[in-house]
């Protein structure tokens, strides 16, 4: 049968059977298309799986009453897709101080709006945060270079592992209570050095001030381990940050 064959009793008896038909069909589309994306550090087998999930969702949607060639439509579907993949995985990349800061900004700037009823000025933004000025706008402008590029253009081999400048970023004021924007900056740096065990029981122990008993419960451990391994995690952070912590 032909593409237009398939799709057109696709659309009628929407039959898991004549869907995996027409992605078997147009494989050779897919591998045309990932041609786009020779530049992307993701392994091709990766970037083929996404692909063939955008054609099932290309055949799902094509419309054979509209006139449309399928080949048009589901580039353009498997394109976006791709390219959602990427940004996505690009942000996932990023340090783990960048997504923190992000989402402070996006939160703060949330909250003023319903304050203000109007969007916030980058000063106002600032004070909330308390982050200066240059520094929201070195995160702001990380995000929206890698939503461009996956938008409309590749990144280049240099561009691919960009990340915000964290000398940009720098509080206002200190505050009771909490670390300056610089100092969390060092601290989350050197948890990503701690192995995923060594996070959990940090993170229990001092973000969500667990208390020993409580931690060696919700990991099914004793007390006496949960002590012995905190100080073992505390003089890994030491070591990596370089300096005292907690």
């Amino acid at each position: 049968m032909t593409n237009e064959q398939l799709l057109a009793q696709y659309a009628k008896t929407r039959s898991p059977a004549v869907l995996d038909e027409i992605v078997r069909a147009n494989q050779k589309l897919l591998h045309h298309i990932l041609k786009r994306f020779s530049y992307a550090q993701e392994p091709y087998e990766d970037l083929l799986q996404v692909a063939n999930l955008g054609l099932i969702k290309a055949a799902q949607r094509f419309d054979t009453g509209k006139g449309l060639k399928f080949s048009t439509y589901a580039t353009a579907i498997v394109d976006g897709e791709l390219r959602h993949h990427l940004r996505d995985s690009l942000l996932m990349r990023q340090p783990r101080w960048v997504k923190r800061v992000y989402r402070e900004i996006n939160e703060a700037s949330n909250e003023l709006l319903r304050q203000l009823g109007r969007p916030p000025e980058l000063k106002e933004l600032s004070e909330a945060v308390n982050i200066n000025e240059e520094g929201i706008l070195e995160v702001l402008n990380l995000y929206s270079r890698i939503d461009l590029h996956s938008r409309n253009e590749p990144f280049t081999d240099d561009e691919v592992y960009i990340t915000a400048d964290a000398h940009a970023l720098h509080s206002l004021r200190r505050e009771s209570f909490a670390l300056p924007v610089e100092d969390r900056i060092v601290l989350y740096d050197g948890l990503d050095k701690l192995s995923a065990f060594q996070r959990k029981l940090i993170y229990l122990l001092f973000f969500r001030e667990f208390t020993q008993h409580e931690v060696a419960a919700q990991l099914g451990m004793s007390q006496r381990s949960v002590s012995r391994e905190s100080v073992k995690a505390l003089t890994r952070l030491k070591q990596v940050m370089g300096r005292k912590v907690f």
